[in-house]
């Protein structure tokens, strides 16, 4: 039962707390204000989530931050009281402010120089308090600053803090706050410390004196960039009644170096006091009014937030802000609390009787997006159940109610909605029923007219709102209608194309999807939802110029969006395109932990984790995925591919060869199909399925083009290899692209290099990253430059992966310097170096390259370790990157390189067997290639 509902007015918690109002809702729980009868006070309370509650992990963390928040004890800073747990119930308690917020008395005018300062020393002794104990705050803003009646300030909500102290706590890479009042060390996802809050001062104060915050720009992503390279324009040039001296002030705490601004809270509070030419603080009076609660307790307090109130300083996560990527998303209208079970729905094809063809599959796109508002809710894959439908009528060319309800019945969907449009005389009849599958009883339905064509996909919320009630959704339906407003774009012929478009995704036409969602955009510029659509589908192209391009357009666009397609797209943008995989995760846990139904948050969770090398949660992950949609096809995908990176090579050939029955034409299927079959030594069979992908239109050709040249190169025929690359770079370059010529450059440099070709080496190696400098074709030039002689070139792409900031690339730099140390016979930095770039990013490849640091010093016992991980994680090597590229080619390697160590620990038998293994795989190599020519000789010798 939601908190809303489980608490009511006169409520007794704990034998202790008596519920006197509602003040709203947050990400973590509902806010009310209480009676504490046994210490006679008036108190926030605080309910956790029961979901959340029952997560143990969120729980900690909640009590965590609870620990550390209760640690700032200053007058000028809200109190947190305690913690506790009653009938199944985990509450906290705080102390209760009435008052107006800064942002609400701002809202009304800016303020006088005087005013402004004495707010600001009273927010710079709070944060003395926290910075003292090593808490920072993170995100404050004029919402955490609340002033009374009397002018005292309390700075609330240090739940976003974390202890400078607790490595676990505060990592870098992980962005907390809202953009407008970030530092330029948060805005680019960097360490924090204190002087991170004296940059939001100054931003606050620039507000204060001026009546605008500075760094304004077009959108937030603009915002954010623009206060890493310019200082703003100095506050005096908008308000001649600032001094000069507070006005150096403001633009010394906005310095975008930290080094450049006030060093402690301490220190600006002194220049405030004594440089500022405001005199020692006098009580201030400040205008408050208390606004009527709101009258639907399900409603945000939000929705009265911008009004002058009651307000509550929540402590640990006050109304908490559900952080993704570096952006405080806050959810404008709520989700339905009440645990459900997920129910799959399918959406058959709404029948226009209306004569106009721009309704053809444009309302069955708008009810999916308005029944997945509830939580418990999956929209079943139209395009998956259009080609189950073909093998059960093959002559159908409809996916009507009767044959929606066999699809469903085959596939265990509870529920088939469908209905219709007709043209009257008054407008539009839109008739709408959701339907047991197994037996056909209705179990609601709903009518609506809309009086002319343009106000047809208004009505959408309206005819589901009861039908989501009917299924169990407690969203109010004020709340769904208003939520409707943002993603509802201003063209029908836009929310049409759209839907045209969506259908080609589910059918795996890309391509084909990429120009009807730009002409969505074309007819609507403001069409949020279609930008994020070009950006996926530019990015799972590896067009990775256009897909930033589209993101950024796609988040500014972001209120367009519904709550659910807001996680999804800062989700994938950050797993696609920024690369940033922890904040990834980050975004998707807090999804499926609303949407538990959301079969694709749970398939990105089990991308996310993959790429942080955590294989048995994306297994784990992807079969959840495949638990809530069975028929996900791209979730069965990642299940074939993370088992495979497992080293379950059985199972990822049966789940690829599923998928490939069902779409012979699906290129990325052929992959972990081949691979795996290559890992299990059946060249042969490998080869026969890269032929098979060739036949599967220019995309298949490309990467059957790449597969076949990492079998060659598998086997060490490199000249073979560099035919078939070559094939694949003049198809590509008529396809123009340019992601995966990056990919045939860089293979080709490999082959230059092995065939001691360097000149042609270092050439397509550079031409590889000025193609894509993704970091998994920047580190492989790398490699290739140096072995080539280029030692300049890798230092200069080993910078370039260091100053992408992410753990993964900055792994990849630290291998780089690590191979460059071995190169130098450095062999002590070089151990230093991988182990290093190990503990950035577990990846299989740092492995290998330290256990050959410990062969090539003598260490064979630790060389050894090293490399029988490498054999019980040798699935990672058919693709190290996970990023649909054939590298099974650096597995043979791995045999010689045991053979080494082996033969020092004087297990000669295993070490014959290995050396016997790589020359097998070698069998067409110059016999007088260095590893080749050296496997010969300590075989011979070893006999």
């Amino acid at each position: 039962m939601p908190a809303t509902q489980a608490l009511t007015v006169g409520t007794l918690l704990a034998d202790r707390y008596e519920i006197l109002q509602l003040l709203g809702e947050g990400g973590m729980g509902a806010v009310y204000k209480a009676q504490d009868r046994e210490l006679d006070r008036v108190v926030a309370l605080k309910v956790i989530r029961p979901e959340l509650a029952g997560q143990s992990k969120v729980l900690q963390r909640f009590k965590q931050e609870l620990v550390l928040a209760r640690q700032v004890t200053h007058k000028n800073a809200v109190r947190v009281f305690d913690i506790g747990t009653a009938n199944g119930i985990t509450f906290i308690t705080m102390e209760f402010v009435e008052g107006d917020d800064l942002s609400a008395l701002l809202e009304k005018r800016k303020l006088t120089p005087s005013e402004s300062v004495r707010i600001a020393r009273q927010v710079c002794r709070a944060l003395e308090a926290a910075h003292g104990e090593t808490l920072i705050h993170r995100d404050l803003k004029p919402q955490n600053i609340m002033v009374d009646e009397a002018g005292k300030v309390k700075v609330m909500d240090f739940g976003l803090a974390r202890s400078l102290g607790m490595d676990g706590m505060t990592q870098t890479n992980t962005l907390l706050g809202t953009p407008t009042y970030m530092s330029p060390e948060q805005a680019k996802g960097l360490t924090l410390d204190a002087r991170s809050d004296l940059f939001a001062v100054g931003i606050i104060l620039y507000e204060m004196l001026t009546g605008q915050v500075p760094f304004q720009a077009d959108t937030i992503l603009a915002s954010l960039l623009k206060r890493t390279q310019e200082p703003p324009a100095p506050p005096a040039q908008l308000n001649p009644e600032i001094s000069p001296e507070l006005n150096g002030i403001v633009m010394k705490c906005l310095s975008i170096a930290p080094e450049q601004r006030y060093q402690s809270a301490s220190e600006l509070l002194y220049a405030l006091e004594t440089q500022s030419g405001v005199p020692a603080d006098s009580p201030m009076t400040v205008s408050i009014s208390v606004p009527v609660p709101p009258s639907e307790p399900a409603l945000l307090a939000t929705n009265v937030a911008k009004r002058r109130r009651i307000w509550v300083a929540a402590g640990a996560g006050a109304l908490l802000l559900a952080v993704v990527g570096g952006f405080l998303l806050q959810s404008r209208f709520l989700t339905n609390a009440v645990e459900q079970k997920p129910v799959t729905l399918l959406v058959s094809d709404i029948e226009n009787n209306t004569g106009d063809p721009v309704f053809d599959n444009t309302l069955e796109s708008m009810f999916i997006i308005a029944m997945e508002g509830a939580s418990f809710i999956n929209t079943f894959n139209r395009g998956q159940a259009r080609r189950i439908s073909q093998q059960l009528r093959p002559d159908a060319t409809k996916l009507d109610e009767a044959l929606a309800r066999l699809v469903a019945v085959r596939e265990g969907i509870q529920v088939v909605l469908g209905g219709s449009i007709t043209r009257r005389a008054e407008g539009y009849s839109i008739r709408v029923e959701a339907v047991d599958a197994v037996s056909g009883n209705p179990i609601a339905s709903q009518e609506a007219v809309a009086d002319r064509r343009e106000t047809v996909l208004a009505a959408v919320p309206q005819l589901a709102a009861p039908l989501r009630k009917a299924l169990g959704d407690a969203t109010p339906e004020s709340v769904q209608l208003a939520a409707a407003e943002t993603y509802t774009s201003s063209s029908l012929e836009a929310m049409h194309i759209y839907a045209v478009a969506q259908e080609k995704v589910w059918a795996g036409n890309r391509l084909d999807a990429i120009r009807d969602y730009s002409e969505a955009v074309r007819l609507d510029p403001q069409f949020g939802r279609a930008y994020a659509g070009l950006a996926v589908a530019h990015a799972n192209l590896k067009k990775y110029d256009e897909a930033g391009e589209y993101y950024k357009q796609a988040l500014a666009l972001l209120d367009r969006m519904t709550d659910r397609e807001r996680y999804r797209t800062l989700a994938t943008y950050y797993l696609s395109y920024v690369h940033n995989y922890e904040q990834a995760i980050e975004a998707l846990e807090r999804l499926v932990s609303l949407y538990p139904a959301d079969s694709a948050g749970h398939n990105n969770l089990s991308v996310a984790y993959a790429y942080t090398r955590n294989l048995p949660e994306a297994v784990a992950a992807s079969k959840r995925a495949l638990e809530v949609n069975p028929t996900n096809v791209q979730a069965q995908l990642n299940f074939a591919v993370y088992s495979m990176l497992a080293g379950d090579f059985d199972t990822s050939i049966s789940e690829a060869e599923q998928i490939l029955k069902q779409n012979s034409n699906y290129e990325f299927a052929y992959l972990p199909l081949a691979l795996s079959t290559l890992a299990k030594g059946d060249v042969r069979g490998a080869r026969e399925i890269y032929v098979r992908l060739a036949e599967a239109g220019s995309r298949g050709y490309s990467l059957s083009k790449s597969g076949e040249a990492d079998v060659e190169m598998y086997l060490g025929r490199y000249e073979e290899a560099l035919e078939a690359l070559q094939s694949g770079i003049e198809a590509d370059q008529k396809e123009n692209n340019s992601g995966e010529l990056a990919v045939k450059y860089v293979a080709s440099a490999e082959a230059h290099l092995a065939l001691n070709q360097r000149a042609q080496a270092i050439h397509a190696a550079n031409q590889a990253v000025q193609l894509s400098p993704v970091e998994s074709i920047s580190y492989l030039a790398a490699r290739v430059l140096l072995q080539a002689g280029d030692e300049g070139g890798a230092r200069i792409l080993a910078d370039s992966l260091e100053k992408m900031l992410q753990p993964q690339t900055k792994s990849y730099a630290r291998l780089i310097e690590g191979e460059i140390d071995m190169q130098q016979q450095r062999l002590t930095e070089a151990v230093e170096a991988f182990t290093e770039g190990n503990k950035l990013l577990d990846s299989w490849i740092s492995h290998f390259l330290l256990g050959r640091a410990y062969t090539e010093a003598g260490h064979y016992g630790e060389a050894w370790a090293q490399f029988d991980l490498c054999w019980k994680r040798s699935g990672e090597a058919a693709d190290l990157f996970f990023a649909d590229m054939t590298t099974l080619r650096y597995l043979p390697p791995l045999y010689y390189w045991s053979g080494r160590a082996q033969e020092g620990l004087g297990m000669k038998e295993t070490a014959q067997n290995s050396y016997q293994v790589f020359l097998k795989l070698r069998a067409d190599t110059d016999p007088s290639a260095p590893l080749v020519a050296d496997a010969r000789q300590r075989s011979a010798a070893i006999q």
